[in-house]
């Protein structure tokens, strides 16, 4: 049963031409349940649901018949998202009576919904003459297909233009993810570190066969030299019956065995990755289906050589493509190291196929101020390259080789952006205050590209977080105490007579290094921030006595300790922290230069520490709330999920009344508390802290013109009595239609945005 469905999902996924995928789809339900009838109906944006393919029914009622969201048992179905198991199906109340589809002699009837992400993609259908319930475990095959269907079907009209599209691969069409980073940015997609795996590739015409074939004959050429050395390596290991493998390798590479197979393949207009797929696949179902255990597992050899030849495939693609003017970065996973890689005056946006939008893609791309859409992993890596891409940061869209008119209106809306950011930054010069007077503090989050995240440092009070990480992230090893000294040592000179809070080391969870990785199975609870440095105190303290040395001369240093969950951790963390102290003040005993005493404080992120803030205040002079983090752990969130990005809301009533608490008790504590997360960035964000209470907030730099010119325009005595309609709300919509209908009524809503 397992391997019925897992064969017929991969023929619809293998499938470029959507119809044929489906028809491909009916035809092997209906032999593996051994039904009369099989039938798929998918929905349409005109909320119906439109007959695709059937075995069993009307041919000719293909395509044609659409039967309202509410309308016959298809749309009961739809309705329920449940299956629907009827004997008699004609006597039903629900019962269409469709004569275009000419199912009156079928009486059983069982519906299934494909559903993906919550939202009903069609409808599954078998039906039966006989007057019978479908077992349970046919409901329970079809349920199960209708599952492993919803993945595939989404965005498999955009797959079907990519697979019938020239030489130039160009598509058009709009897919909806997440908004990453707002702004809008048009330019070509990059495929950065593409993955190499069959399931990636989708099927690929072509108008240079002869191209391809050179392309293929070179991968073969790689991929024998591989073997070769792979068997010389292992020679003296192993014996020269299990050697015998890469002999095996060898002759299914020739012409005779899969080279001839492939070569048809391109001469039939198949690009080189298209054909390579189409002919391992076949051959690996074949001896995937066979009886006997010693060739079943030839499938396996199959898969593996044809997996070698792909690498190489993609590794000489890779090496051709030029880097384009206008960079969008497309990766599975964007990462700093990426990010580096490009330069920045050719970055104009990222698209991260995974992730969501908290995740440390989105947080980079907002430090860079480019727009980002996240969490698009339905339509494979390779689709991208060398698309023209609109990227609409602020509705987590991406439009696909648009048409004249779509790309003239977004290129106006781009230059309204300017326009709006000209208009923040005549005003950054002007103090930060509000409308009544009421002072603010207003700080950078940095530590990506330290000369752009500074580029305003007369018109800040500092820099509110420094993440120390990125420069351990982008080396190919830990960074020695010199390189870190003088590296702080810029950041800490950068602003003079303000306070630079540097956080130590904060690895793990989405932030890997890549010379000391770190597996787990949920690393966003696991071995991360404090808890791995603690657990290493020689990185800890080379980290802490570079900062204290890059201070001398500067004594504008702010030590920031993070993801601290538990006291005994803060205790240990000043033990190390006197330690390094002790050995600096060592090196300068004898000479006339003091070591300034740096300002200790922790990251209020784990719940579990908002509770022990009083205890807290008696060890360390300040705190500061990482909203990204409290939010992901107050909601029990993954933030780098898409699959539960809609339940990830630092607007969340919960986490504002938390963040309300702990505003309320740092006061009465007198205890320095400032906001460092992104939530401080947002324009509605931070008018519900200011309202709170909180007056020192750290931000993305591109996001410092606009809160400046934001908060010069409001009176907090109109932001308090705004504060208890905010807490009083019961979901994250609520919250930003009071904010939003704040800002409204003081004719600021379309000053925020083009």
């Amino acid at each position: 049963m397992l391997s019925q469905l897992r064969r017929i999902v991969q023929d619809v996924a293998q499938e470029p031409v959507l119809n044929k995928a489906l028809a491909g789809l009916v035809s092997n339900v209906k032999r593996a349940l051994n039904t009369e009838c099989c039938s798929v109906y998918l929905a349409d944006y005109q909320q119906h649901f439109t007959l695709m393919a059937t075995d069993g029914l009307n041919p000719e009622a293909v395509g044609s018949i659409s039967i309202g969201f509410s309308e016959g048992l298809i749309g009961w179905v739809g309705q329920r998202e449940e299956p629907i198991n009827l004997a008699q199906a004609h006597l039903h109340p629900r019962f269409k009576v469709t004569p275009e589809v000419s199912e009156e002699k079928f009486s059983a009837f069982l519906g299934c919904p494909i559903i993906h992400h919550r939202k009903v993609l069609g409808v599954l259908t078998i039906q039966q003459g006989e007057n019978r319930v479908f077992s349970e475990d046919e409901e329970s095959f079809l349920v199960t297909l209708g599952v492993q269907l919803a993945s595939v079907l989404v965005n498999a009209e955009m797959r079907q233009s990519v697979s019938q599209s020239s030489t130039q691969q160009k598509v058009t069409g709009q897919l909806q993810g997440l908004p990453g980073a707002p702004g809008i940015a048009i330019g070509e997609g990059y495929v950065m570190e593409p993955s190499s795996d069959f399931d990636d590739i989708s099927l690929r015409k072509t108008d240079d066969p002869e191209k391809e074939l050179s392309r293929f004959y070179k991968a073969v050429k790689i991929t024998k030299a591989e073997f070769n050395r792979l068997a010389e390596r292992m020679s003296a290991h192993l014996p020269a019956d299990a050697l015998a493998i890469f002999d095996v390798y060898h002759q299914l590479l020739e012409a005779a065995s899969l080279g001839d197979e492939i070569e048809a393949q391109i001469h039939d207009g198949w690009c080189a990755k298209s054909a390579l797929k189409r002919v391992v696949e076949k051959f690996a179902r074949q001896f995937d289906d066979m009886d006997d255990p010693y060739l079943r597992e030839r499938g396996t050899d199959i898969r593996d050589l044809g997996q070698r030849v792909l690498n190489h495939l993609l590794d000489t693609e890779q090496r051709h493509h030029k880097l384009p003017e206008k960079v969008v970065l497309v990766a599975e996973n964007v990462t700093a190291t990426m990010l580096a890689e490009i330069p920045r005056h050719q970055l104009v946006a990222i698209v991260s196929l995974k992730g969501s939008v908290n995740s440390h893609a989105a947080i980079m791309a907002r430090a860079l101020g480019i727009p980002a859409v996240m969490g698009l992993d339905e339509l494979p890596l390779f689709h991208w390259q060398e698309q023209l891409l609109i990227v609409d940061g602020y509705r987590g869209q991406i439009l696909m080789a648009p048409a004249d008119a779509i790309l003239a209106e977004y290129q106006t809306l781009i230059s309204e952006d300017a326009q709006l950011s000209a208009q923040y930054l005549s005003e950054i010069h002007l103090p930060a205050q509000s409308a009544c007077g009421g002072r603010f503090s207003l700080m950078v989050n940095a530590g990506l590209a330290i000369d752009l995240e500074t580029s305003h440092p007369s018109h800040t009070d500092g820099i509110g977080l420094y993440r120390t990480e990125y420069p351990f992230i982008v080396r190919t090893r830990f960074p020695t105490e010199a390189e870190q000294v003088e590296l702080y040592k810029t950041v800490l000179a950068t602003q003079p007579g303000k306070g630079v809070v540097m956080r130590t080391l904060d690895v793990g969870g989405d932030k890997p290094l890549p010379y000391f990785p770190i597996s787990e199975e949920n690393p966003f609870l696991g071995w991360r921030g404090i808890r791995m440095t603690l657990d290493h105190p020689e990185i800890f303290l080379v980290q802490i006595r570079a900062m204290l040395r890059a201070n001398i001369g500067h004594g504008n240093l702010h030590i920031l300790l993070p993801m601290i969950s538990d006291l005994s951790e803060v205790d240990e963390a000043l033990r190390l922290i006197k330690q390094a102290s002790f050995e600096v003040a060592d090196e300068l005993e004898g000479s006339e230069i003091q070591l300034p005493k740096a300002k200790v404080g922790v990251m209020v992120e784990v719940p579990s520490i908002m509770y022990q803030l009083p205890e807290l205040a008696r060890k360390v002079d300040f705190c500061s709330v990482g909203t990204n983090d409290l939010t992901q752990y107050l909601l029990a969130v993954d933030r780098n999920n898409p699959r539960v990005a809609s339940l990830y809301d630092a607007m969340h009533p919960a986490v504002l009344r938390a963040l309300h608490q702990l505003c309320l008790q740092s006061q009465a504590l007198q205890f320095p508390v400032s906001i460092c997360g992104e939530l401080a960035g947002e324009p509605a964000g931070v008018l519900i802290l200011a309202a709170m209470g909180y007056d020192k907030f750290s931000m993305n730099n591109s996001n410092l013109a606009k809160i400046k010119w934001l908060l010069r325009r409001v009176h907090l005595s109109e932001l308090q009595l705004l504060l208890p309609e905010i807490l009083a709300c019961q979901s994250p919509k609520q919250v930003r239609q009071h904010v939003q209908r704040f800002l409204d009524q003081k004719h600021l809503l379309n000053q925020l945005r083009a």
